[in-house]
This record gives structure tokens, C-alpha cells and sequence, in this order.
């Protein structure tokens, strides 16, 4: 795992693993000065590997009759220009190689903009080793007490896939601390109900977490975000008294696992466990999937959220302009998920 904290200058970077006071663009303050919401944003970006080739890429970007370092440099301006369109405070990308192109996107956002006050100044990576994706966040607000939760699984039957671990960061937002969980749970490639038990272990795991924050601070602000690979309907769905939640992270659960249930809401969701808006964030044979999701527990609300379909990352019918390989067009599968979240005290 890797801790940045950018130093910008025109066309090239400082990383020191250090932390620093940062300016952050926060969306309202107290009267005390302190920020009371910002804006957060998550994006399954698809694949993004850099033009080097270590080894762990999947094969497509192993051939350089496909793949080059001009494919490569076109679709970073890209994903940076997204960035840079949106600009929340905080943006989680979900499958980015590793941490060399965590640098580049902040060389290629630093060029864009002569003014320390806009960017990204910190920023955190983690992927398994041996394995092709990981996670990155990139923070206006200070990161630290950066931990990875991984799973080692031997009682079931079958061999535990390689799987990425689960990324927990609190991200300072100016005196409030928000406890971030980002995500990318077992895709359904060979099969959906074949491949539910890693993602019941995952699920599983960040209960537990949650519930050991809750248990050492009850008045904790956590928000577990990213690609889950299951729909958000396909959660629990259980609505508190107060209305507060409307599903449930699994602590206890058909694995026979100790542990708490977790009550959290899902903005995808409505009431009735229906789904509020009609476009997702995924399309798949011909239908929209609600994969990616931002969980809110504790002290802190999310408003203002939707999948941001627009042009060019998205065509006239909002599904995604995936990335094509052959020819260099396209952006990634997924939508990135916009919202705005503030603290309750």
C-alpha cells in the first residue's frame, strides 16, 4: 500500500510520505471554519494499465500491437479530463495497475492546472500482489491510519480466488474525521450464484470493521464505497424506524460468522427496496445493473446522488462508452457515481 502527498509544480511531482495542512475546497463551513460537506465521487474506470509491462496485465495490454504508450498517454488526458469535469473533493477509482499510474494522473492534473488550491494534493493506492488492478483515492483532505482488510478463506469447499483486499482510510476532512472503506468485491465471472459465497466473505469482512469502529467510537462518520459486483437491490433490504437505513451489512450471516449486522443506506434505494432512478451504473445484456454503490453509516448523510451520464464518457442513451483496446476509443463500462455528503454533528 502507498501514501502520497503531492507537491505540484508544472510537469512533474513530489512524493512524500509525510502529512501536511492542505487547502481543501470544502462545498459549506461552520462557523468554526470547519467543512460540514464536500463532494465525493467512485468510478470504476476499466482496466487502466499503464504502457509498461510487468508481468500481471491482462493480455490484451501484454500486446503492443494493441496496447502503446500513445493508447496509453490518450486515455490517461482522458480519465483526467473526467476528473477534472466533475471535481469532487474526494474520487475513488476502482481497477488502476498500480501505483505508477497513480503518478501520472497527478503529473497529467498538475499540468492541467497551475493552481495547488484545485488539485488533488493526496492520494492512496493498494493492490494484491501478483495481481493486475487495484484501488486509488485522491483527496483534496489529508489521508491516514491507512489499513487493508484481505481475506483467507480455507473452510470451503472450493479454492479461494485471488481477490482484492479492502482499502480503510480516514480522510481529515478539516476537523472531521470520515472513515473510508473503498471496495472491489469478486466479480460473477463463473457465475453469479457459483462465485455470491467470496462476496458473502467480503461483506462479511466489512461488518466486522465497521462494527469495531462502532464498538471503539459510536458517533463515527464511515462510508464504504465502490464496484461491490452485486446489485444494491440484492443486499438486505431493511428499513429502520427512524428511516435512517434502508439495508444490511451482513456480520452474522448464512456463513455462520459471529458479529454484528450493520444497518446502512443505500441512495439507490428507496423505501420499499425499489430502485429510484432508472439508470444505473453498469449496462449488461441490454439492462442496467446497480453494482457500484456508496454505503453510508454513522454520522454522516449523502444527498445529491446519481450516476453521471454524460457526454463522452456516456452516449444520447447514458450507457457507458467503454474502453476498446482495437482502437483506442471509449472511456470505461461503468458510469462514476457523483454525490454530496455532510456530517450530522
Amino acid at each position: 500500500m502507498k501514501y502520497f502527498k503531492f507537491v505540484f509544480a508544472p510537469f512533474y511531482f513530489c512524493v512524500v510520505f509525510l502529512f501536511m495542512c492542505s487547502f481543501c475546497a470544502c462545498s459549506k463551513k461552520n462557523f468554526t471554519g470547519r467543512c460540514d460537506s464536500f463532494t465525493f465521487a467512485c468510478w470504476n474506470v476499466q482496466t487502466f494499465f499503464d504502457a509498461e509491462t510487468d508481468g500481471t496485465e491482462y493480455n490484451d495490454y501484454k500486446n503492443m500491437a494493441k496496447w502503446s504508450k500513445e493508447k496509453y498517454s490518450e486515455r490517461l488526458r482522458r480519465l483526467c479530463e473526467v476528473m477534472t469535469t466533475l471535481n469532487p473533493d474526494v474520487f475513488v477509482l476502482e481497477e488502476i495497475e498500480n501505483s505508477a499510474v497513480v503518478q501520472d494522473i497527478a503529473n497529467s492534473l498538475a499540468g492541467n492546472s497551475w493552481h495547488s488550491k484545485k488539485v488533488w494534493q493526496y492520494a492512496c493506492f493498494s493492490k494484491t500482489k501478483g495481481t493486475a488492478i487495484g484501488c486509488a483515492v485522491f483527496s483534496r483532505f489529508a489521508l491516514r491510519d491507512m489499513k487493508l482488510h484481505s481475506m483467507l478463506i480455507k473452510s470451503e469447499k472450493k479454492a479461494q480466488p485471488a481477490s482484492r483486499p479492502i482499502i480503510q482510510v480516514t480522510v481529515d476532512v478539516n476537523g472531521h474525521n470520515l472513515v473510508l472503506f473503498v471496495n472491489h468485491w469478486k466479480s460473477k465471472s463463473g457465475g453469479a450464484e457459483e462465485t455470491e459465497v467470496w462476496r458473502n466473505w467480503q461483506e462479511m469482512i466489512l461488518a466486522g470493521r465497521i462494527e469495531n469502529i462502532y464498538k471503539a467510537d459510536s458517533k463515527s462518520a464511515i462510508i464504504a464505497c465502490g464496484d461491490f459486483n452485486r446489485n444494491a437491490a440484492d443486499f438486505v433490504c431493511k428499513k429502520s424506524r427512524k428511516g435512517l437505513s434502508n439495508v444490511v451489512l451482513r456480520g452474522s450471516n448464512t456463513l455462520g460468522a459471529d458479529g454484528e449486522n450493520i444497518c446502512a443506506y443505500n441512495p439507490w434505494l428507496d423505501e420499499n427496496g425499489k430502485y429510484k432512478y432508472e439508470t444505473g451504473s453498469y449496462f449488461y445484456k441490454n439492462s442496467w445493473e446497480y453494482i457500484d454503490n456508496i454505503f453510508c453509516i454513522g454520522n454522516v448523510e449523502i444527498s445529491d446522488f446519481r450516476s453521471i451520464a454524460e457526454s463522452p464518457w456516456a452516449n444520447e442513451d447514458s450507457v457507458p462508452n467503454s474502453y476498446k483496446i482495437y482502437n483506442g476509443k471509449g472511456y470505461s463500462d461503468h458510469l462514476p457515481l457523483f454525490s454530496k455528503l455532510s456530517f450530522l454533528e
